[in-house]
């Protein structure tokens, strides 16, 4: 019986998968994995610092896709194993009209199986992210075939609970500090690249209390 080795990824912004699971991304395509990533909204309406303050929001649209596309370049081996959907909806989109997005979605899942899922944590600060997540859930839960369902941090820490998951990426940490580090428009505001690394460190430093550690980078992820 052949194995479904299908990962199903959602990102709310074009750039919320590099930086919630880059390393993951790039331990699962050296397992032979296959990737489909929805980016869902067009990040259209994101800061701007001073070097990209003067293009418009439809050129920002088009650079963050950009950004996005050379992301994955550094975490995977062939990048045909990947397929990069943009939904490029605008965030008001989903508080208006949820059902677009929910619609888009439930054809992907009709068309593709998937062994695995990760979404945004439900409980992250960004409104975004939240809602995604929810209208995400609500969507995945109402199909008929099996499908782990993960959720990964950006934004604010998951809690070491009975279902967190570790992800040693030790080994890739760098391909996913390159990969965060090609959304050049949103570093410059903000550093996520030195964050989130900075994040998986600790994640690995305090898996466990009064023990030797054995990872040096981690991802954490909340099995729903």
């Amino acid at each position: 019986m052949s194995v479904n080795k299908h990962i199903l990824i959602i990102a709310p912004h074009p750039d919320d998968d590099v930086i919630g699971m880059g390393g993951t991304i790039a331990v699962k395509a050296k397992e032979g994995y296959k990737f489909t990533i929805v980016y869902i909204t067009n990040g259209g309406g994101s800061s701007r610092s001073a070097e990209y303050k003067d293009i418009s929001k439809q050129e920002l649209i088009e650079l963050r896709k950009k950004e996005a596309e050379q992301s994955i370049i550094p975490l995977v081996k062939d990048p045909k194993d990947v397929t990069q959907v943009f939904f490029g909806f605008e965030s008001s989109t989903l508080f208006e009209k949820p059902e677009l997005y929910t619609g888009e979605l439930g054809k992907i899942l009709s068309k593709q199986k998937f062994m695995e899922v990760y979404i945004p944590y439900p409980e992250d600060r960004h409104t975004t992210h939240r809602v995604c997540a929810v209208l995400s859930l609500e969507v995945l839960r109402a199909q008929k075939e099996h499908m782990d369902i993960y959720a990964y941090e950006t934004w604010d820490p998951i809690p070491v609970v009975g279902n967190t998951v570790f992800v040693d990426i030790s080994k890739h940490y760098k391909q996913k500090l390159s990969a965060v580090s090609c959304h050049k428009s949103q570093c410059s505001i903000t550093p996520f690249d030195e964050g989130i690394i900075a994040k998986n460190r600790y994640n690995a430093v305090f898996k466990e209390i009064n023990a030797q550690n054995k990872m040096e980078y981690a991802e954490i992820f909340l099995k729903l």
